[in-house]
């Protein structure tokens, strides 16, 4: 897998289109500071998707568009893409050839593509992730991040180190789960709230269904209550009316007689109303006749007057008509006469109309003529002209090439001589240089001899280092050893010693005697302390002694009461003064006693035999079996086994320690320690006798590398200048070769030149004979065309002056047909008036008939109604008397009838007081059932109670109190109890969420907990894999040296930070920093190696990491690239030759026009070049 191909548009100085082809192995991207080599760095780490703007090199993301130069605008956007061969599927996806995209605009947008699909940058991070090929991993290093990697700053080298071990993938879903557990949490925290805010209401809610409940039963208590008190009342009210309704009964039958009396007089009244009636309309219409009388008089009385004034104005008007008449009769005929004048002096004009138009005519069409006869000529003139133009144009042109001929054959000659000077003077640096070559390969040949020298003694004095380093080795763990041996001893004596002074494992009066031994001089001690063992039977002789071995030894039975008295503690003691005198027994060997193996003061000699004489070892190469049946003897075997007479056994367990032979042990530890001391000190003196043979021939080696470095070097510059010298000769060969072919390329283009001279001028001059003859021709045309146009120029002014004399004529008719049409119109509106006049005249004789018709008719009609109007007012006179007889006899039967209906209103009166009583007891009646029924929903029986035993107050009095308990409760919720249950119900679901919740929290607990124990597996074992691989790789750039890697810090190793510890050959540096830059450099490739035999990426880019690199580390640097490209493609940035010498592939980045990179590259490989820009 590799990097096949990037492409580049707009990217910071990269403005043009450029592909770079990659191939598997090694390649180099050279050029001089400032072209743009790191750039594409920079590309390669943008395009997978580097969002920090420092390592980019840059204040803002924009920056990285190209940013304009003197002579170019800047770009609105960059894109760059990466070509990668997916040939060993370490990509998580499907395709051989992955392609990755990435595009940035001006406005800031970006866009990122896979394969050309539009995809998100995280769809990108996911892609590489865990895969050593990230933007921020370890694929990626420049000379900058050295520093940062071996800084104090580790989160640099954790990331390169958790890419190695593939745990970046465990950290995201481990960041995942704890973002997945905050919000779990939070929803827990929220929950909860919401239990509490529910169960808070579950309680007002349970005290709010008490309060209903009461509620409840006191309001069916009131329903009852107010149900009878309603009987009760309806009850009362209805034996309350029972007499008025009576009373209203009898006053309704008087009233009754009443009316009828009255309807007699009503009856009688509308008789005399009748008569009355018919005389008032009688006198009403004899005074509505005599009005419309009066009214038609006056009206005709004015009728007269208007027509009378009516026929004087149209007498006026009809004289007024008269006059007009005649006025517009003259008019008349003034018109015609002048429309028959105007008519003739037209009709005189058509004939010389008609004539100008055909002079008219004729001239035109005479022009026509003339003038496309002479646009023909023009046609042709225009011909000849562009002819003549092009013929000189020509002329020019070929004259123009003769000059740049000639000059061009003046040029060649020119270069021609300066070939041969240059051949000359290149033969002679040829020569120069051979004699250089051959002083160089002298010198050559004398160092490298005094290099073999060099060497043969360098070899000789590693291989006496290499001894003495593994002398040093060898003496190091000897000396380890030791101190180890020495620490151990320390400790067991200083256990031991605790033992015995603090007498562990005593009884506590024991101890407590013990612990003062001047108040008790006569205590010789504990029995187990005060005998001696051999190591061997030390374990048989405690299991033989048993509880006897803790006892006290006194010499005296005074003593010993003393020690019981003044103590108070439990003691167990032997008396040494009433002890019996026994003899062992003897035994055949090899059997022995088991007291045979003690050693003691004479004074105790007693008391051991008395205790042991009778307990026998068991030899080791005999069987248990083969003593423990025995009934004369106790047996004990070396691993503490006691067999006492056959019957009973006794074992001492798993490795018990033994409390017989301490202070033997303690004096045996002190002997040991003493002698292991002086080993030491022994073993000191011959190491730093050794350390210093070796310093010393490592300080001979120094300064022996030091002279073969500086030989080398000579070396390499006799080489090089040897080189240079053979490089500048071929040079100059192949220089003069060129110049030799340019000559003869130059006397062939001199030929072609030539040749193509005679041909030039040749057509040069058949073009000036073509040209000269058009010439003539043209001349001639143009006095043709003079002639020709002062015709077309007569025969326009001819037409010119007939046309205006038609258009004076054509004018002089118009101007008589707009008069003419005048007076017509004239005479059209005078008839029109006449017409109009005479028939208003008409109109006026006529109405004047009719006027005098009227007149003469409203005399005669005002005569008649007057004599009708006296007739009328003596008629109205009698029909007065009459109605005002009818008036009294109506008046008098009126005033009867009123006091009858006073006297019937006094009964309707005391009728409506009953009514409205016996109502307002059936609306309470009514009241009190509706009442019951709005209030409790129930209708009222009609069962009666039995009042006398009914105490109507006090169930008022009941109701009262109750009503006044009622209020007391207040506002009640009715629908409580359905709350009380849905928030319960509620209560027990959070519940269940809350629960669920918890046992989630504890699912992700479980998940993070196994995904840190994964991840610190892995990585773990990969940085154990990198520390030993970073100890190899350290000493082999080195060539010796410590260097090594540690976590420190964190008792969680994916959280300790990693220690670097780099030490090279003859330093004891304590810091990263005291070391130089090429150390620094050195010790970061050392380490990036030591990650690559772990975990290789498939492709690493290096940017200028070996510039603080010395050639011998130059030469040890591009080894290990060689050994690692068969699995890593390298890009490497570089200046040095060294370098460049071991690239499979070389670009090379210039700028050949200001702030615009451009590549030029070189492949090796079967000496074949292939160059491309």
């Amino acid at each position: 897998m590799y990097i096949s191909k990037l492409k580049l548009q707009g990217f910071k100085s990269f403005l043009n289109k450029t592909d770079l082809n990659f191939g598997e192995g090694v390649t180099a991207v050279v050029g001089p500071n400032g072209c743009g080599k790191s750039n594409i760095v920079d590309a390669i780490r943008w395009v997978l998707g580097e969002q920090k703007i420092s390592i980019l090199r840059s204040n803002k993301m924009e920056d990285v568009i190209f940013n304009g130069t003197k002579n170019r605008k800047p770009l609105s956007f960059c894109e760059a893409s990466l070509l990668i061969h997916n040939s060993r599927e370490i990509l998580p996806i499907e395709y051989n050839d992955v392609e990755i995209s990435r595009r940035l605009y001006r406005s800031g947008e970006s866009e990122f593509y896979i394969n050309k699909n539009l995809c998100r940058l995280k769809d990108i991070q996911n892609l590489f992730v865990d895969t050593g090929m990230s933007s921020n991993a370890y694929s990626v290093i420049e000379l900058k991040m050295v520093d940062s990697i071996l800084s104090h700053n580790a989160n640099d080298r954790r990331k390169m180190f958790e890419e190695a071990a593939g745990i970046n993938n465990y950290k995201q879903q481990r960041q995942a789960a704890l973002r997945k557990i905050t919000a779990t949490r939070v929803d827990m925290e929220r929950v909860n709230d919401i239990i509490v805010e529910v169960n808070n209401s579950i309680k007002n809610l349970r005290l709010q269904v008490k309060r209903f409940e009461r509620f409840d039963k006191l309001n069916k208590d009131l329903k009852k209550l107010n149900i009878e008190v309603a009987q009760v009342e309806i009850q009362h009210l209805a034996i309350k009316l029972a007499p008025l309704q009576d009373k209203l009964n009898q006053i309704k039958g008087k009233q009754s007689n009443l009316s009828g009396q009255m309807n007699l007089d009503e009856t009688l009244t509308e008789q005399v109303q009748t008569h009355f009636e018919d005389k008032k309309a009688k006198l009403n219409k004899c005074q509505l006749e005599i009005s419309n009388l009066e009214n038609t008089l006056s009206v005709l009385n004015s009728n007269l007057l208007v027509w009378s004034e009516k026929i004087l104005g149209n007498e006026n008007q009809k004289n007024h008509f008269t006059d007009e008449l005649q006025n517009n009769e003259d008019s008349l005929n003034i018109s015609i006469k002048k429309l028959e004048e105007l008519n003739s002096k037209k009709e005189n004009l058509l004939p010389e109309i008609k004539k100008r138009k055909i002079e008219f005519n004729k001239h035109e069409r005479q022009y026509n003529k003339v003038k496309d006869n002479y646009e023909n000529i023009l046609r042709h003139q225009e011909n000849f002209k562009k002819q003549t133009e092009s013929e000189y144009l020509k002329i020019r042109e070929e004259e123009g090439v003769l000059e740049r001929l000639k000059n061009t054959i003046s040029e060649l000659y020119q270069t021609k001589e300066i070939h041969s000077e240059k051949i000359a003077e290149n033969y002679q640096k040829i020569e120069n240089c051979k004699a250089d070559s051959n002083l160089a390969r002298a010198n050559v040949e004398s160092q490298e001899k005094k290099i073999k020298n060099i060497t043969n003694e360098l070899e000789s004095q590693k291989t006496k280092q290499s001894l003495l380093e593994d002398d040093i080795l060898s003496l190091k763990e000897k000396k380890n050893i030791l101190l180890s041996n020495i620490s151990t001893l320390n400790s067991q004596k200083e256990f031991y010693a605790n033992v015995i002074e603090n007498h562990e494992g005593r009884p506590s009066g024991i101890k407590h005697i013990l612990n003062d031994r001047e108040k008790y001089p006569f205590v010789l001690g504990v029995l187990s302390d005060i005998i001696e063992v051999d190591d061997p039977y030390q374990l048989a002789v405690e299991t033989a002694l048993g509880e006897y071995g803790n006892f006290l030894v006194v010499d005296s039975e005074e003593n010993a009461q003393l020690l019981i008295t003044e103590t108070n503690k439990r003691l167990s003691i032997f008396v040494l003064e009433h002890l019996p005198e026994i003899k062992p027994i003897k035994l055949k060997s090899p059997v022995e006693l088991l007291l045979s193996k003690i050693n003691c003061e004479p004074k105790l000699q007693k008391l051991i035999t008395l205790l042991l004489c009778d307990v026998g070892i068991i030899p080791t190469d005999k069987t248990n079996s083969h003593f423990i049946n025995s009934n004369s003897l106790n047996w004990v075997d070396a691993s503490g086994n006691y067999f006492h007479r056959g019957y009973i056994i006794k074992s001492p367990g798993k490795e018990p320690e033994s409390v017989i032979g301490r202070k033997q042990k303690l004096e045996q530890l002190q002997n040991d320690t003493l002698s292991a001391e002086n080993s030491l000190n022994k073993l000191k003196k011959k190491l730093e006798n050794t350390v210093k043979n070796a310093d010393d021939i490592h300080n001979v080696l120094h300064a022996k590398s030091s002279e073969l470095d500086f030989a080398i070097q000579k070396l390499n510059d006799f080489e090089q200048k040897l080189q240079q010298q053979d490089y500048i000769s071929i040079q100059y060969q192949e220089s003069i070769s060129e110049l030799k072919e340019n000559q003869k390329k130059t006397d062939s283009q001199i030929t072609d030149y030539n040749i193509r001279l005679k041909t030039v001028k040749d057509s040069i001059h058949n073009v000036r004979i073509e040209h000269e003859k058009s010439s003539k021709e043209y001349e001639s045309f143009q006095a043709k065309i003079a002639e020709d146009r002062f015709i077309r120029r007569t025969q326009q002014q001819n037409v010119q002056d007939s046309r205006i004399k038609l258009l004076e004529i054509k004018k002089e008719k118009e101007g008589l047909d707009y008069r003419i049409e005048t007076f017509a119109s004239q005479e059209k509106e005078i008839r029109q008036r006449i017409k109009k006049y005479n028939s208003e005249m008409s109109r006026i004789n006529i109405e004047n008939k009719k006027l005098q018709s009227s007149l003469v008719e409203g005399k005669e009609k005002v005569l008649e109604l007057s004599n009708d109007l006296e007739l009328s007012s003596r008629e109205k006179d009698e029909l007065e008397q009459a109605y005002n007889k009818a008036y009294d006899e109506l008046q008098r039967l009126q005033s009867g009838i009123r006091e009858r209906q006073k006297q019937k209103d006094e009964f309707l009166n005391t009728i409506r007081e009953y009514e409205i009583t016996i109502a307002e007891g059936n609306n309470e009646i009514k009241h009190h059932r509706s009442r019951i029924k709005e209030r409790f929903n129930e209708e009222l029986s009609d069962d009666n109670i039995n009042l006398k035993e009914y105490d109507l107050s006090s169930r008022k009095a009941e109701i009262e109190n109750i009503q006044r308990s009622l209020d007391r409760i207040g506002p009640v919720n009715l629908a409580v109890a359905e709350e009380y249950e849905r928030e319960s119900e509620r209560y027990t679901f959070l519940s269940e969420q809350y629960s669920d919740l918890e046992e989630s929290e504890k699912i992700i607990n479980e998940t993070i907990e196994k995904l840190n124990c994964e991840a610190e597996t892995k990585f773990m074992d990969t940085f154990t894999a990198i520390q030993e691989n970073f100890t190899k790789t350290y000493s082999s750039f080195f060539n010796g040296g410590q260097g090594h890697l540690r976590l420190v810090g964190e008792d969680e190793p994916l959280e300790a930070e990693i220690e670097i510890i780099a030490q090279p050959p003859g330093k004891k540096t304590q810091t990263l920093r005291m070391l130089s830059a090429g150390e620094k450099a050195l010790t970061a490739i050392a380490l990036l190696f030591a990650i690559y035999l772990v975990k290789p990426s498939p492709f690493c880019i290096l940017d200028e990491v070996d510039a603080p690199l010395d050639d011998t580390n130059i030469r040890k640097f591009t080894q290990v690239l060689r050994e690692f490209s068969n699995k890593t493609q390298f890009i490497v940035v570089t200046h040095n030759k060294l370098t460049m010498e071991k690239a499979d592939f070389i670009y090379g980045v210039t700028q050949v026009e200001e702030g615009i990179s451009k590549i030029v590259s070189v492949k090796f490989g079967n000496e074949k070049i292939e160059a491309f820009a």
